[in-house]
């Protein structure tokens, strides 16, 4: 026997159970929520100050790398190589001729690109700085030349960046 109450001409009728597509999406996205928090609990799944920490110890590694790399090239040119980096910055010159002068102008004082012969760049003027933005680019308007120019000729306009004055 069905009870049925009638307030205001609106017949209402008490359920026992709530309709069986309701249960069935309620059970899912139950067992589908107890999946997600496990994924993400047991895998490895870390912290925003984890991954800060993380990039913070990538970017010192990346630090003494530098460091290393610009200490080898002082002793490199204090330790009679001279000959390699003039070799090096001629070429540079000729490639800079090829790449570079479009946007750098021929004396490097700039035009559509910056003036490469100021003493500060915007994004460091050390070696390892210089050749990231030769070979990724930069926002704004630099662009990669990782496809047109391998290691040894980036390190050549890299040279040739520095030697400007």
């Amino acid at each position: 026997m069905s009870e049925q109450h009638d307030y205001d001409g609106i017949k209402y009728r008490e359920e026992k159970k709530s309709p069986a597509v309701f249960r069935i999406l309620l059970t899912v996205l139950v067992l589908w929520a107890v999946a997600y928090m496990g994924h993400y609990l047991f895998s490895g799944w870390s912290s925003q100050s984890e991954a800060d920490n993380a990039k913070a110890a990538r970017e010192n590694q990346k630090q003494a790398a530098h460091k290393t790399v610009e200490a080898a090239g002082a002793v490199a040119t204090h330790t009679g190589s001279e000959h390699k980096v003039e070799t090096y910055v001629a070429a540079g010159k000729q490639l800079f001729g090829t790449l570079c002068v479009a946007c750098h102008g021929e004396s490097a004082k700039g035009g559509v690109g910056p003036d490469l012969t100021v003493s500060k760049y915007k994004y460091g003027k050390s070696r390892l700085d210089i050749a990231k933005s030769i070979s990724e680019g930069r926002p704004g308007g630099m662009p990669n030349f990782s496809s047109q120019a391998n290691k040894e000729q980036v390190e050549s306009l890299v040279e040739f960046v520095l030697s400007l004055k």
